[in-house]
């Protein structure tokens, strides 16, 4: 199995006591297929990926959170280093490709000013 980044760590994951924290006082951005909460650094970055029964079975589900947690990666290298976010499947996300999600993921990023313009998306293609 390849690393997600040669020259950041894995991500951890967010602690289940911090979510709601997250959702009260973090910011917010909402797509149509999911929704982004951003809470700010207390340690380095985390990362955690939700999907509810809405989104459909389990099968299902684990395919949206599957989509997310790779869109997140292919974004990782222009994302500041530190930071908790909190991705969250919509209905619609059923049948999408990840390039998709991607792309509305870097929409969300970009809308909360979280994305490093310093980071050229070549880097993306280590």
């Amino acid at each position: 199995m390849v690393s997600a980044s040669i020259d950041r760590p894995r991500p951890e994951k967010i602690p289940a006591g911090r979510f709601q924290a997250i959702y009260a006082r973090g910011r917010k951005a909402i797509g149509r297929r999911l929704i982004l909460f951003y809470g700010e650094p207390e340690g380095r970055l985390a990362i955690a990926v939700v999907a509810s029964r809405k989104v459909g079975g389990a099968v299902r589900r684990n395919r949206a959170k599957r989509l997310m947690r790779e869109a997140f990666r292919t974004q990782m290298g222009r994302l500041r280093p530190q930071g908790a976010y909190i991705l969250i499947a919509r209905a619609g996300i059923d049948g999408c490709k990840c390039q998709e999600i991607a792309g509305e993921l870097e929409k969300l990023l970009t809308r909360l000013d979280l994305v490093s313009e310093s980071m050229s998306r070549d880097d993306d293609a280590r």
